[in-house]
């Protein structure tokens, strides 16, 4: 192995023990129940991906969707309610992604204008202006979900639904990924380590080519690129034995020489 490929494998393996290092997340619960079982499987899909959750429920939430059904749901020990918190640092600090997965209407409105009266809001303001990726699902808090609908709650007037969608489109302005509470997993998925990936990708391109600098290139060589799925380069000095050019169309590897 060349040492092209060997720098690439150990930056290959930097970027994967960064990402698994670097996956942790704020999770944060509000009150909302419209779409809390599908962001309860999404939770738990994340932290069988390896994801260290802390988990946060608002004062409502802590009502409505209660510490222990969380803690029984998702089996982690790291929940936490708003009664509890004396200091956000912890919650922001080195974390990916910030997951609200049952974003309520109250809590939209609230940071769509830019308040920070609460927890909740307040972590939501931190998170907008540290830049950190915030993903929050709106099953809850979107008037034209069909759950509403299913409720009897779409009689509203049109000015009043109106508003509730500008407070959306808002959100999604200031960078507030809104996904349905079932594509939780798959957003994080998509958006986040997405630089890793692409260098990962650059890298493995880079090694499907190797550059063998012999006076002979011999059929073992061709076995040994077949091996590692890469097509070999050489120079034009390079003499090609009959049966390594047999070799190489009986395997299919490619072989390019230098002009």
């Amino acid at each position: 192995m060349n040492t092209e490929l060997i720098l690439d494998s150990i930056v290959e393996e930097v970027l994967r023990r960064l990402q698994n290092r670097s996956k942790k997340a704020t999770v944060l619960f509000t009150g909302g129940y419209g779409g809390f079982q599908e962001a309860l499987q999404q939770i738990q899909l994340l932290q069988a991906d390896g994801w260290d959750l802390q988990i946060l429920l608002s004062n409502s939430a802590e009502y409505v969707l209660t510490p222990q059904l969380i803690k029984e749901k998702l089996n982690n020990s790291k929940v936490y309610c708003e009664r509890e918190i004396k200091e956000l640092r912890p919650f922001y600090e080195g974390i990916s992604v910030f997951i609200v997965p049952t974003l309520t209407i109250n809590t939209m409105v609230k940071v769509s204008l830019g308040m920070a009266d609460n927890m909740a809001t307040n972590l939501a303001s931190h998170m907008l202006m540290s830049g950190i990726p915030f993903i929050a699902a709106k099953d809850a808090c979107d008037v034209g979900h069909p759950l509403r609908q299913n409720l009897g709650l779409n009689k509203g007037q049109q000015a009043y639904v109106k508003k509730m969608n500008d407070y959306l489109e808002i959100l999604e302005s200031y960078g507030v990924m809104l996904v349905a509470a079932r594509e939780l997993f798959q957003t994080v998925q998509k958006n986040i380590f997405t630089f890793s990936k692409n260098v990962i990708q650059a890298s493995a391109e880079k090694q499907s080519k190797v550059f063998l600098k012999k006076k002979i290139l011999t059929r073992e060589d061709i076995a040994r690129a077949k091996e590692r799925g890469m097509e070999i380069e050489i120079p034009r000095t390079t003499i090609l034995s009959p049966l390594a050019l047999d070799t190489a169309k009986e395997l299919g590897v490619k072989i390019v020489q230098e002009e």
